[in-house]
């Protein structure tokens, strides 16, 4: 991501090139000091809340995620941290299609945004479901 924000200010007229083919792009809405809010229409929590396809996911289900994601370190610098959490699956998105996709709600700020822009990967996510 870093590489592409830096791309697209060098060259600003490509944006409507290529936003338009690129179905993983977001825009996310101004919401002015609200809180972000989810498909569930309630607000989201900073890595606490998952986005997942809703045609296979239960909406707002408790899951355990395991995964490595960026923080912080001591000189301000990202590394990668592995993370064993629970998680609310509040959210969807049109780029969330098919089992093993999952989105993970880094937060609000520029310093979310740097951290969501490296993350990715293989990791586990497992669902807590009553059993009938």
């Amino acid at each position: 991501m870093p590489k592409l924000i830096s791309y697209f200010r060098q060259n600003p007229r490509q944006l409507s090139n290529y936003l338009p083919r690129w179905e993983r792009f977001v825009f996310f809405a101004e919401t002015n000091g609200r809180p972000a809010t989810g498909s569930l229409l309630i607000p989201v929590t900073a890595e606490r809340s998952i986005a997942t396809d809703k045609d296979i996911m239960p909406p707002g289900a408790l899951a355990l995620i395991v995964n490595s994601f960026p923080y912080p370190n001591g000189s301000g610098k990202l590394e990668s941290r592995l993370v064993n959490r629970f998680v609310l699956d509040q959210d969807t998105g049109n780029a969330i299609k098919g089992p093993g996709r999952v989105d993970y709600f880094m937060g609000s700020g520029q310093l979310a945004g740097d951290r969501a822009g490296i993350s990715g990967g293989n990791g586990l996510l497992f669902y807590l479901l009553l059993k009938e």
